[in-house]
């Protein structure tokens, strides 16, 4: 991950269940923050239900990290937008609902890290959800955490592969054409054999 952030380029976190992606993630933000005085804003995409586990991993190892929990009520979320205004936050933590419901304040935050948990849940390029975090979000990176990466067509590939590197996979047609074609190594389209 931090080869990723060195690099300049987005990716997949795809360990496989219980190895510690979450743990691996909250270790990413806390060198970013720690050694390159890169304190956010970061933004982790979760299901309701492992948010709370977020929480714990990052109370856990790295307690000084100020996290937002951005869920509830409609006028519990407008206070915590009043608090994202202040700018007193390193990681807000929300769900897949909330980034759709919510997505005209999310949206106008320049994020450093954009993290979907359960990212194959991006697979579908027209969902409410893909759409509205790939074309809606700023963010300089993009993580992909799923212990399944690999899809079941090439245009779920392209869909997570269109989110995470936008300038590269910009048309799904180019994508599929560009595998159907056996030319999936960019050659010039020589068939000459070497000798």
């Amino acid at each position: 991950l931090v080869s990723l952030y060195n690099n300049k380029i987005s990716g997949v976190l795809a360990d496989e269940m219980g190895l510690g992606k979450t743990i691996q993630i909250v270790s990413l933000i806390a060198y970013l923050m720690e050694v390159k005085g890169v304190n956010g804003p970061f933004l982790i995409v979760s299901p309701l239900s492992v948010i709370d586990n977020w929480v714990r991993e990052f109370d856990a190892w790295s307690p000084t990290v100020k996290k937002i929990i951005y869920y509830g009520s409609k006028p519990s979320r407008k206070k915590m937008q009043q608090e994202c205004h202040k700018g007193t936050f390193n990681v807000m933590l929300t769900s897949y609902e909330f980034v759709v419901k919510d997505a005209s304040f999310m949206s106008k935050i320049n994020w450093v890290y954009i993290i979907v948990d359960e990212g194959h849940r991006m697979k579908n390029g027209k969902s409410r959800l893909t759409t509205t975090l790939s074309t809606k979000f700023p963010s300089k990176y993009r993580i992909l955490i799923t212990g399944t990466p690999l899809q079941n067509n090439l245009n779920e590939l392209w869909s997570l592969l269109n989110f995470l590197l936008p300038d590269i996979f910009r048309h799904d047609s180019n994508f599929e054409e560009w595998f159907n074609s056996g030319d999936i190594m960019g050659a010039t389209g020589d068939t000459n054999e070497m000798d």
